[in-house]
């Protein structure tokens, strides 16, 4: 891309991301010399009005600047473009800042919008935006300019309608403010693995969005918002980095996290994501249907008895709870015909194993309104607690006596838009969500956010409780469309993850044809292995939702431990960069899923790649998954270890990695033992387990002082075998079987230039 020619007053600069303001107020964000972003207008609508910079009924009356710091995020300097809105002969000052931080690569925008309160009666739609500042023409600038976006959109953390393709004139960057998310904007001459830019909220997440008006991408308040409060104020980020995309979105999200203190706490300690659970909900066998013959309490309790897996929680879905008025939730207590005794008795017979519970939207006609604060839609049959007193305090400590440890909230997008007062109340949205959260909180409940929009995941970082969202549409449809791929959560998995969000994968079946369950004409899961691989790899829930009879044991038990503890890696299976690049260069067509991970155990860091429905193929280095030369080995073939490195890189191919077939490969560093010039080792892993190196298997790895031995602590249950694979340059490829003591006491493997034992 070449620069156009502009001059400019004020300049900002970190590293690479430059931001430029000139005397007109008119903005550039530039990356080096190149030009990725110019300004439009600045803009409001009050009074059923718009005031534009565009035709100067919004004049700018002066330009500023400033410099200051936050307590959180540090030092930063401050572009102010001061602008004059004068309404029934008053005049009030509408402030626009653009600030440039010193610490991180970012960008961000504040508009305040004044003293006085801006009121509609015709106000705009949802999907488009009443303030304007910052806005963008989206646009292709010469020939030379080679980029492409894609935008997280629609409910499953913006999954459902994530769209991709080239940043121009004719591109529908957001096709529904109220469902869109971030937009993330790199260059396609780069594969997707150096310069990338994130654009999202950076405040009142439940209040403002992007909205697109022909070529313009604008950011402000929803247009549907009937009231801005006087001195009101909102703020959107653009965050930089040359890392490439998936690791550009990490570090977005870590600042994003930091800004809002949020921390893993609750997600590193939640039962719910650590340990195997079993599942009802709507891809389940057991979701509205119970065993023949028998009611669900029974069926339930022979889930609990009869299924050999060491399940640590149950799910119950919506099967169970009283529905009223537009199927929303009237009563949270068990239904007679369910259970006749109520949820404590169920609890009890379930032996005290803690549940998850699923809610949806609430019902006009709810029992609580009237004790409690909610808001009513009466014409869209429909309530919401209002948060301003204790219902979910009283309501969480209820679920605590039939033991709920993790409060799944359905049904966020319809609660969102299908709800007059969240689109009209600029409040009231992150009123709602931060109110359950602190309800959440005092009585040690987690929450999962289901069917919600990238606002609800945004707004997650002032709820910490969220420890973990679905990441893609209901398994039951897989089942019913084997095409559909449900399980292809490499992009979401992204967003969630950066902001401290386990990605859910949603339930699954351990075995293809399951007679009787409740989809329809042959339902069927058409590659089980897939499955549990990629819930494993999630680094979220393992939710297992077999039938009695059609479970598979030892195919779900790769996931983890004897015990039931997940053998997860550090970070969520997501998209290798080029995959991502070329999906937004053939405009959101598929062209395979692609993935890596990784996990860090001291000061080595092993890596998978997981590829299947590929549809073209790949060459894969190990500069594109951020891993040194080492050795890399087939899941289902840990004899054939071959070298990884820019010269002998891993070959994808399309046809053997296709819709029907997994493809797993792991990557180990190889270390060098300073007393034989020859003598090297790797550590593979764990033979037969989806997550070949984890920590919550391999404690540690450390060499003595001489670098010629090195031990690994191996950490199991009691009576536990663990074999343990390792590449030995001299003794080749050697499994050692690990066996854990009585007492928990964890094994050790060392190795030498001559020998592997585990003792």
């Amino acid at each position: 891309m070449h620069q156009l020619l502009f001059f400019f007053l004020i300049l900002g600069c970190w590293g690479d991301l430059k931001v430029l303001v000139n005397e007109k107020g008119e903005y550039q964000i530039s990356i080096g010399n190149n030009p990725w972003l110019r300004s439009s207008r600045t803009a409001l609508y009050v009074d059923n009005t718009w005031y534009s910079s565009e035709d100067n009924s919004l004049p700018l009356i002066n330009i500023s600047s400033t410099q200051g710091a936050d307590p959180i995020l540090g030092g930063w300097n401050e572009t102010q473009l001061n602008y004059d809105l004068i309404r029934n002969g008053t005049h009030t000052t509408i402030v626009g800042r653009i600030r440039q931080w010193h610490s991180f690569s970012a960008i961000t925008f504040h508009l305040e919008t004044g003293d006085r309160e801006m009121i509609n009666t015709v106000p705009l739609d949802m999907n488009h935006v009443r303030t304007i500042f910052p806005s963008f023409d989206i646009e292709q600038i010469d020939s030379y300019d080679q980029r492409s976006f894609f935008t997280y959109e629609g409910e499953m953390a913006g999954d459902d309608q994530k769209h991709a393709g080239h940043w121009n004139r004719s591109a529908e960057v957001i096709n529904a403010g109220m469902i869109a998310g971030p937009v993330i904007l790199s260059n396609l001459t780069q594969r997707g693995e150096k310069d990338v830019l994130v654009l999202s909220p950076f405040s009142r997440f439940m209040a403002t969005s992007f909205g697109q008006t022909n070529s313009t991408l604008e950011y402000g308040v929803i247009g549907s918002m009937t009231s801005i409060p006087a001195n009101y104020n909102h703020s959107m980020i653009i965050f930089y980095s040359s890392n490439g995309i998936r690791e550009t979105i990490r570090e977005w999200g870590q600042t994003m996290q930091k800004a809002y203190n949020r921390t893993n706490e609750h997600r590193l300690n939640d039962l719910t994501i650590n340990y195997l659970g079993y599942y009802t909900d709507n891809g389940g066998y057991y979701y509205y249907h119970s065993e023949i013959g028998v009611d669900y309490e029974r069926t339930m309790v022979n889930v609990r008895h009869q299924i050999p897996l060491p399940f640590h929680y149950m799910q119950l879905d919506s099967w169970w709870y009283y529905k009223g008025i537009g199927h929303g939730v009237s009563e949270y207590t068990a239904m007679r015909h369910i259970f006749p005794d109520g949820l404590q008795a169920l609890h009890r017979r379930l032996e005290n194993i803690p549940l998850a519970a699923h809610n949806r939207y609430w019902a006009y006609d709810n029992v609580y309104k009237q004790k409690y604060s909610f808001a009513l839609d009466e014409k869209n049959k429909k309530a919401l607690p209002i948060g301003n007193d204790s219902f979910w305090v009283d309501f969480f400590t209820q679920t605590r006596d039939w033991g709920l440890i993790l409060y799944e909230q359905d049904w966020l997008d319809h609660q969102t838009y299908d709800f007059t007062p969240l689109c009209t109340d600029i409040h009231l949205g992150q009123q709602w969500l931060t109110s359950m959260g602190a309800g959440a909180e005092q009585v040690d409940m987690n929450l999962q956010y289901c069917m919600s929009l990238p606002r609800h995941i945004l707004t997650a970082l002032e709820v910490p409780r969220v420890t973990q969202a679905r990441a893609s549409t209901d398994y039951a449809l897989h089942l019913k469309k084997q095409t559909v791929p449900q399980w292809a959560i490499g992009i979401s998995s992204m967003f969630l993850d950066a902001l401290g969000i386990a990605p859910f994968k949603d339930v699954f079946w351990s075995t293809s044809l399951q007679p009787g369950a409740p989809y329809g004409f042959s339902p069927r899961e058409v590659l089980p292995e897939r499955e549990i691989l990629i819930a494993t790899l999630s680094t979220g829930p393992v939710g297992v939702g077999d039938g009695i009879r059609y479970i598979n044991a030892e195919r779900i038990m790769k996931c983890c431990r004897q015990d039931g503890l997940i053998l997860k890696p550090d970070r969520p299976l997501t998209m290798i960069d080029m995959v991502i690049s070329d999906w937004t260069f053939s405009n959101g067509v598929s062209v395979g899923e692609l993935y890596s991970t990784q996990t860090t155990i001291n000061n080595q860091t092993f890596h998978a790649v997981f590829a299947s429905a590929m549809e073209r193929d790949y060459q894969v280095y190990p500069s594109m998954i951020g891993a040194q030369v080492g050795v890399i080995w087939s899941y289902n073939n840990a004899t054939d270890v071959k070298t990884f490195s820019e010269t002998n890189f891993l070959n994808v191919s399309a046809s053997q990695c296709n819709n029907l077939t997994v493809c797993l490969w792991y990557v180990s560093p190889l270390v060098q033992f300073s007393d034989s010039p020859t003598a090297s080792y790797a550590l593979l892993g764990e033979w037969n387990k989806w997550t070949a190196v984890s920590r919550q298997r391999f404690n540690s790895i450390k060499t003595d002082t001489k670098n010629s031995q090195a031990t690994i602590i191996v950490q199991g249950v009691a009576g536990e075998t663990v074999p343990v694979v390792i590449y030995h340059s001299i003794l080749f490829s050697v499994t050692v079987n690990c066996r854990i003591s009585a007492d928990d006491t964890p094994a050790t493997v060392t190795i030498t230039k001559s020998d592997v034992i585990c003792s």
